[in-house]
């Protein structure tokens, strides 16, 4: 089940004309293309077709391509608001602390031309209040939803997630998503990222053949959180339905063996290069001045991205994830980092330029370039996502841009533009089960669409040149979907 902030009163026809459509599917740029739509549907494709009455949008030569499909993503959380909040977000307070600015962020998607998104870790609460907006005539993408992780017991992301221990767990955990009308089940095999030996508690091989089992019985696809290779092996153990990661944060390369492996079964690749790519923001100032950043990003999140004070202190609080254990939100330690940030930013961040560099972290995201590049090369489907916002103290995560981001580094990763389009519209409405309705422009389509006025083609950054997006046939510019 999946939500839309486009009521079903709201579809519009609509009449584009003067368009150069990109469909999504790799083929040619059709030139001085008419797109005719009717109910929030593609009904027509041609040359010179007639308005009949519908209003015309006129795109004088843009470049028209599907809306964006944003296949991981967060919105728990936006940029660094645990610096804000330290404290486990509730049902109660989850609005006025760590999603205070959900909504913003959902408009911030369709202003970048992203039309769908996919939440790979939605809390109850979470879906309850993106219902409640939608319902009540908010504006957003579609939402589709996987729910909590289904993590071991001092496991990856256990202080947020369903931890489980046996079968018996795992059904309930289980029943829960069902409850939750969520497209999938995430679960994680996750050793961490220690430099001091220690390593997160995996689930036993008896627990996940629980949840492959659960969640086949449930008609539910496995999404997999793994990060290196040891790991996404066991993954590909199991038949999950796709990977949530390659080698991520992490100076490896993955083994040919792997690959040819990976290439005989059915598994989906996300790419999230920007859980590398957006912490060297830090060592690159100019990339926040950039005017599709200052309309989609709210004010407090922009404004802790260039205070230096904040900046250091988001550094530091990234040292958790190299120990053996990162602290728990609520742990003495991650106190400390709000009651004493020049203290903490002194000793962590100290620390973190030490075993962390801006070259350190540079070598990362080339290994995780080249597992990507190898693993498109090899013909393993890859579906652009960008895990924003990857972590609570993540301060350069913003939603909606990153997405734009996250396809620019699919080309710096080797594929062709057309093939980083594919990747961000028709392959993953395969993987997310939507391939009849969305991820290319064509006939019986949902009219989710977007014109920029540069060419994608030839540069990918031609994506921040937006003009419209238009959702179910409702056309508007990033400046008024923010406004809206």
């Amino acid at each position: 089940m999946n939500e839309t902030g486009v009521a079903a009163s709201n579809k519009c026809d609509l009449l584009i004309r003067n368009a150069r459509v990109i469909d999504g599917s790799e083929a040619p740029v059709r030139e001085g293309r008419s797109i005719r739509i009717r109910d929030g549907v593609i009904q027509e494709i041609g040359e010179n077709l007639e308005a009949n009455g519908a209003p015309l949008l006129d795109v004088g030569g843009a470049f028209v391509l599907p809306g964006l499909i944003e296949s991981h993503m967060h919105l728990m959380w936006g940029p660094g608001v645990m610096l804000h909040h330290p404290l486990k977000p509730t049902e109660e307070n989850w609005t006025r602390t760590w999603g205070r600015n959900y909504k913003q962020h959902l408009k911030a998607y369709l202003a970048c031309g992203v039309t769908t998104i996919h939440d790979v870790a939605a809390f109850p609460f979470v879906l309850h209040e993106v219902r409640k907006h939608y319902a009540e005539g908010g504006v957003g993408p579609r939402f589709l939803k996987l729910g909590p992780m289904v993590s071991p017991p001092k496991g990856y992301a256990n202080a947020l997630e369903a931890c489980v221990t046996n079968e018996q767990e795992v059904e309930a955990e289980l029943d829960k998503l069902v409850a939750l009308e969520v497209d999938g089940v995430k679960s994680c095999v996750e050793k961490g990222w220690s430099r001091f030996g220690g390593k997160y508690q995996r689930h036993s091989d008896e627990v996940l053949q629980s949840i492959k089992k659960g969640a086949a019985k449930r008609n539910l696809p496995v999404y997999l959180h793994a990060t290196c290779e040891e790991d996404l092996s066991r993954a590909l153990g199991l038949g999950v339905h796709a990977l949530a990661h390659t080698v991520a944060m992490r100076n490896e390369r993955l083994s040919d063996e792997f690959i040819g492996r990976m290439k005989n079964t059915n598994t989906y690749q996300m790419s999230t290069l920007s859980v590398m790519d957006a912490p060297l923001t830090e060592f690159d100032l100019d990339r926040l001045e950039e005017p599709l950043l200052d309309m989609v990003v709210p004010e407090d999140e922009m404004r802790f991205a260039r205070d230096p004070k904040k900046r250091a202190l988001a550094r530091a609080m990234a040292f958790g994830y190299l120990t053996p254990a990162p602290p728990a939100i609520e742990s003495p330690v991650v106190s400390l980092f709000i009651k004493q940030p020049r203290l903490a930013a002194a000793i962590f961040g100290g620390i973190m330029k030490l075993i962390h560099s801006q070259r350190t972290q540079e070598k990362i995201l080339e290994a995780s370039k080249d597992a990507l590049r190898r693993i498109h090369q090899a013909g393993i489907p890859i579906v652009l996502g960008s895990d924003s916002a990857c972590m609570p103290s993540a301060i350069y995560d913003f939603h909606g841009f990153l997405t734009l981001r996250e396809l620019e580094l699919l080309g710096e990763a080797g594929l062709s533009s057309q093939e980083a389009i594919k990747a961000a519209t028709m392959t993953p409405a395969k993987m997310l089960g939507l391939d009849n309705e969305i991820g290319t422009i064509e006939v019986g389509k949902r009219a989710d669409i977007v014109v920029v006025r540069d060419d994608p083609l030839k540069d990918l950054r031609a994506m921040r040149t937006i003009q419209w997006t238009i959702q179910d046939g409702v056309a508007r510019t990033p400046e008024e979907w923010m406004n809206s």
